[in-house]
């Protein structure tokens, strides 16, 4: 492949980023007995099947436009838009090219763009977009899309028929009247527990007052209704405005918005979804939520200490049922603890003892289990290219992807190498999702200007014992974002939470997939559902797809 270089100043470098019973059981406590870290098996390898698999495409932005946000923007969502069961992609990949909108035949992809989205600007022109996400928004059990447009171009929502066909719905939505420069990355959730998905943002280099900030455009209300998808900034009434880092020392200086990545989880099990957004010069943030609408910073900095917070993962790491948090940045990656057994709303810094700390530059980043052991794994890609007359290279011109196994004993090896899942190349959007249909976890990589801007690791684990669930909710929350299901085989309980948020500029489905280790039967398989219905069912077993629908779909 032919990597392009990036027009971008050497001071970034230098300072930034840059169905079963309805009985209710207790809630599964999980014993996790000592075992000596594991050898990843040799079953375990990636493939590159991006253009075998019809995902050929090239991505760059417009040659005056060589400052950040290029060096970062863009992105992928990911979700089944046209209801056939299958993971399709919509990727965004600068100005100077049409965006591109893939569905997914099974075993290879097919790009039917319509102009519309293809560029958006009138048809025949591309704005400079990021952070394109697939969220049911109007509650009519199909995705909707929303863009986020940077360095002054407009954000976009449109509206999905139900077969994939989408039309622009963006005048009268709210979002055409937002004023921020960039809009890098959403995330989805009903914070306040009336049913729909409300949205939160991220504006890297937007210039905010840190005395008088006004609305920061942070946080959104889902108010839709009959006559359409419809959003109201809340950030300021939420609290969640003033309570924002904006007076960081940052390479644009204080008194602007350094947001990368936000992310809802329910972190102190209240039901009540809070926000943790991932900031650059050491902008990351717990926001808890009071469950009246506001939230509150609870961020310890003697703990949230990721200095250039860039990508982002969610997920129950250590399987004691809470989520935890790891934040890829530049020299010093973190991963945060969750520690609920304290009755804690903070997270505690495990990231020594994890030993994921040298990343190197990150940027997109998941958690899933790739070698199906039953404990959450983490994918993080990587790069900086430096063409700023610099005769030396950057450390980072060349700077291998990162594939953290789980030892299983709270810390982590890097096996990119051995599993040939590492590459060299300008990483940013990262995708974790099983998009061959065969019940363990790809990896979709999307590469700043490049010739062959994507690369499509397929997971080619010979021996596993699998499982995937796919919940349909009650509209308008039809994805049920925000439940949890857990997993119980022998002593080992695994529970995800549905989410849709930021890997970084990209997101994951919906879907889980959860390896079963040596089990081929699930124990206990669990389900809670956002509005606290809880189903469940015994000796399920394993290597089978299981879609699960609440009563009131």
């Amino acid at each position: 492949m032919i990597r392009h270089t990036l027009c971008i100043a050497l001071s970034c470098l230098l300072f930034a980023c840059g169905g079963g019973s309805s009985d209710p059981i207790s809630p599964p406590v999980t014993v996790v007995n000592p075992v000596p870290p594991p050898v990843v098996s040799q079953d375990l390898r990636f493939t590159d099947v991006a253009i075998a698999r019809g995902l050929a495409f090239s991505s760059g932005f417009s040659p005056d436009f060589i400052v950040d946000p290029a060096f970062y923007a863009g992105g992928a969502a990911s979700g089944d838009i046209d209801n056939d069961g299958d993971i399709d992609l919509f990727i965004l990949r600068g100005d100077t090219n049409p965006n591109l909108l893939f569905f997914n035949n099974g075993n290879s992809f097919t790009e039917n763009t319509p102009a519309s989205l293809a560029f958006p600007n009138s048809g025949t022109a591309n704005y400079k977009l990021s952070g394109p996400t697939f969220a049911d928004m109007d509650g009519d059990k199909d995705l909707d899309l929303f863009i986020g447009g940077v360095a002054g171009d407009p954000s976009f929502i449109f509206m999905n028929d139900g077969s994939g066909v989408f039309t622009n719905v963006t005048s009268g939505s709210g979002i055409e009247n937002m004023t921020s420069l960039n809009t890098i990355s959403a995330a989805f959730a009903d914070y306040d527990k009336d049913g729909d998905l409300d949205m939160a943002m991220a504006h890297w280099g937007t210039p905010r007052d840190s005395t008088n900030p006004g609305d920061t455009e942070t946080l959104w209300q889902n108010d839709s209704d009959a006559s359409g998808i419809k959003f109201t900034p809340v950030s300021i009434s939420s609290g969640i405005a003033n309570q924002l880092a904006l007076n960081l020392s940052g390479v644009k200086g204080e008194n602007h918005d350094y947001t990368f990545a936000p992310n809802f989880s329910d972190i102190n099990d209240d039901t009540f979804p809070d926000l943790l957004s991932v900031g650059d010069f050491k902008g990351s943030q717990v926001f808890l939520n009071n469950q009246d609408g506001t939230f509150s910073d609870v961020t310890d900095t003697t703990q949230i200490t990721d200095s250039n917070g860039m990508g982002t993962a969610v997920g129950d790491f250590d399987n004691d049922g809470d989520n935890d948090w790891f934040v890829s940045s530049i020299n010093g990656n973190r991963l945060y603890q969750n520690n609920p057994e304290s009755d804690s709303t903070e997270f505690t810094n495990v990231s020594e003892t994890a030993g994921i700390q040298q990343g190197s530059w990150g940027w997109g980043s998941c958690f899933a289990d790739f070698d199906a052991d039953g404990f959450l794994d983490i994918y993080q890609t990587n790069g900086w290219q430096d063409n700023s007359n610099n005769p030396n290279p950057t450390p980072y011109d060349e700077d291998e992807s990162r594939l953290w196994m789980s030892n299983q004993d709270g810390s982590f090896s890097d096996q990119a190498q051995l599993t040939g899942i590492i590459d060299n190349l300008q990483g940013r959007g990262v995708v974790c999702a099983d998009f061959d249909n065969d019940r363990d976890v790809d990896v979709l990589l999307l590469l700043s200007n490049s010739d062959q801007a994507a690369l499509l690791w397929n997971n080619d684990i010979i021996e596993k014992n699998t499982i995937s669930i796919f919940l349909q909710g009650p509209s308008p929350n039809t994805q049920a974002i925000g439940a949890r299901i857990y997993v119980s085989t022998g002593s080992v309980t695994q529970m995800r939470e549905i989410a849709i948020g930021s890997n970084f500029t990209s997101h994951n489905p919906t879907k889980q997939i959860f390896g079963l280790g040596e089990a081929s039967t699930i124990d206990e398989l669990k389900i809670v559902w956002p509005d606290g219905t809880e189903i469940m069912q015994t000796n399920v077993t394993g290597n089978q797809d299981l879609v699960f629908t609440h009563p009131n779909f």
